[in-house]
């Protein structure tokens, strides 16, 4: 890659000011203004403060000093405080974009990762109603960074982690039981914090209606092998009504998750979210994994008894202070499952796991993460990002969301609302520790405000113009060296500029785990495309001038792979047709 040839020059080019390879790393982005160059470093400036040098005469004298062959950068310059900018040689720009369209090239050269084997793992939201915003959000990254991590070479895994074990499975079964009695015209006091949305009110009366074998056939719909675990509880509605208390919510219990998992299933299959594995919590406990675990953390000396509990040295790891893993009670806290848990992950032979956990969660990160190293694992294995907030807004006002009292925003309802592409391009025009405001009213205008119809209709007119040209006796040839060198416009040479830019906005991306990078690479692309269009005639050119015609469908063709490469990374469809509403 282009960048890799940049890097070893500047890294070759700073070893007389005793700076070597280990000592710093070498980033390039596109400058903030076009005008500038193609890729910029802020290497001087990193270094100066180091060196004790001023950045900018630095700057001049790394530029002053680099060697590179003139062929593919054309001039090196400095900018503001230190900024060394590079213009890559017209072309080059060319067999750059070759590169990017020849699919034995294309993205093969950012294919780093060597298979290595990635678990990530998202939503893992409680079995205990519909999905929510968060949880749309945390889908809309997880498998955009699945994706990703795809695209440069990993082995990348998507998993949902259930918590089908503890209270709060027994509280929703307490909840739906309570809602049926009453329903039957039966007393029944509703549990403290129990759930009252209005989806278990038609559960419950759904039961009503349900025999045994209705809802024997209603478990079918888990048979296949990540769900086998799931399995209905014996009988009918009536028949729980009158076991003994605890067996009757255990039964209830079982229904309502057998009930809300196909929900949260079907819901994440209408998002566009595919997880090779569902784990469920309750199997830490049938295989005796919690146990295990406890023990290895006993045989290294990281735990300690005090007060009746047991707890785990994490104050060791960096965490503010020590944790129960085991109450006085017996009985082994979440954090002693989470840890059994994210150990089998490292058993099954993850080289990395990445895990997107919600806003409440901040003080949760360094026990985990030192409760891997304690049981020996390397420090970075587990990375975790936090997910902030969304607010949602519709006429100006926020929308305020209650999961307990049944009052929230569903995944579900935000889809039939403004549809799946625009939920998750929205939730991705943001770094996701960073709070969204999503704006409801502008997610279902169809113009030019917004992104997500500019993106889409950038596509469809590209797709419109092929078309077009084809009928008019032009058909749009494989791009060529000989026909590219047609370019002349200074808004076709920046519409170049940032389609060759895609292996590298993939990479980052990646890297950084910021699939935001993405929807900000893809608007750019559509926008300069937009103006390309405007400016730049085709169809009007055909017959007099043919070759710069083609030159420039070209040129759409190739405009047209990137915003499909990037709409796949993303989980939106490219439409081929689409109404102009302005």
């Amino acid at each position: 890659m282009l960048e890799d040839l940049l890097k070893s020059s500047l890294l070759g080019t700073v070893e007389k000011y005793g700076i070597f390879e280990e000592d710093v790393t070498v980033e390039l982005e596109k400058p903030r203004v076009r005008s500038h160059g193609d890729l910029s470093t802020n290497l001087a400036l990193m270094l100066g403060g180091r060196l004790q040098r001023n950045p900018r005469e630095l700057a001049g004298e790394i530029a002053a000093a680099i060697v590179l062959p003139k062929d593919i950068i054309e001039s090196v310059e400095i900018a503001g405080r230190g900024f060394i900018n590079f213009r890559i040689a017209k072309e080059h720009k060319i067999q750059l974009l070759l590169d990017v369209w020849d699919p034995e090239i294309s993205l093969q050269a950012i294919k780093t990762g060597a298979d290595k084997r990635i678990n990530v793992e998202f939503i893992s939201s409680n079995p205990t109603g519909p999905l929510n915003v968060v949880s749309a959000r945390a889908g809309a990254f997880g498998m955009c960074l699945v994706r990703l991590l795809d695209a440069v070479g990993y082995d990348a895994h998507a998993e949902y982690y259930v918590n089908d074990a503890g209270r709060q499975v027994s509280l929703l079964g307490r909840s739906l039981r309570c809602f049926y009695f009453r329903l039957a015209g039966e007393e029944c006091e509703f549990p403290e914090g129990g759930y009252q949305g209005r989806y278990l009110e038609i559960m419950a009366a759904e039961l009503m209606e349900q025999d045994t074998q209705t809802i024997q056939n209603a478990s079918k719909a888990f048979d296949d092998e990540s769900f086998q675990r799931v399995n209905p509880p014996e009988g009918n509605a009536e028949d729980w009504r009158k076991m003994p208390e605890e067996e009757s919510v255990r039964s209830f219990s079982k229904y309502a998750l057998m009930k809300i998992l196909s929900w949260q299933r079907e819901t994440c299959r209408r998002f566009g979210l595919r997880f090779q594995t569902w784990y469920f919590e309750s199997e830490l406990h049938e295989t005796k994994r919690i146990e295990r675990a406890l023990e290895r953390l006993k045989k290294l000396d990281t735990i300690y008894e005090e007060d009746g509990a047991v707890w785990f040295r994490s104050s060791d790891f960096g965490d503010e202070k020590d944790r129960v893993v085991v109450r006085a009670d017996g009985n082994p806290t979440y954090f002693l499952a989470d840890i059994a848990y994210h150990y089998h992950k490292y058993q099954r032979g993850f080289e990395r796991a990445i895990d997107f956990w919600g806003p409440d969660h901040h003080g949760y990160i360094a026990r985990m993460q030192g409760a891997m190293e304690a049981l020996d694992i390397s420090p970075g294995w587990l990375e975790v990002q936090i997910l902030q907030q969304v607010t949602f807004i519709e006429e100006g006002r926020p929308i305020n969301m209650s999961k307990r009292q049944g009052q929230f925003v569903t995944m579900d309802a935000l889809m039939e609302d403004v549809g799946a592409d625009v939920a998750k391009y929205i939730f991705l025009t943001r770094k996701p520790n960073s709070h969204l405001d999503f704006d409801l009213d502008l997610a279902k205008e169809q113009s030019a405000d917004n992104p997500v119809y500019y993106v889409k209709y950038a596509h469809a007119r590209i797709c419109s113009l092929l078309s077009k040209a084809e009928e008019a006796g032009m058909a749009t040839r494989e791009l060529s060296e000989k026909s590219l060198a047609h370019l002349q416009d200074e808004t076709e040479w920046n519409l170049v500029a940032e389609l060759i830019r895609l292996p590298l906005v993939i990479v980052s991306a990646a890297q950084s785990r910021e699939p935001h990078r993405l929807t900000g690479y893809i608007y750019e692309v559509a926008e300069l495309y937009h103006k390309f269009y405007h400016q730049c005639k085709v169809l009007k050119i055909m017959e007099d001038q043919p070759e710069l015609a083609q030159c420039r469908l070209q040129l759409s063709l190739m405009t047209r792979h990137v915003l499909r490469v990037v709409l796949d990374l993303l989980g939106v469809d490219a439409p081929e047709v689409m109404e102009e509403k302005g």
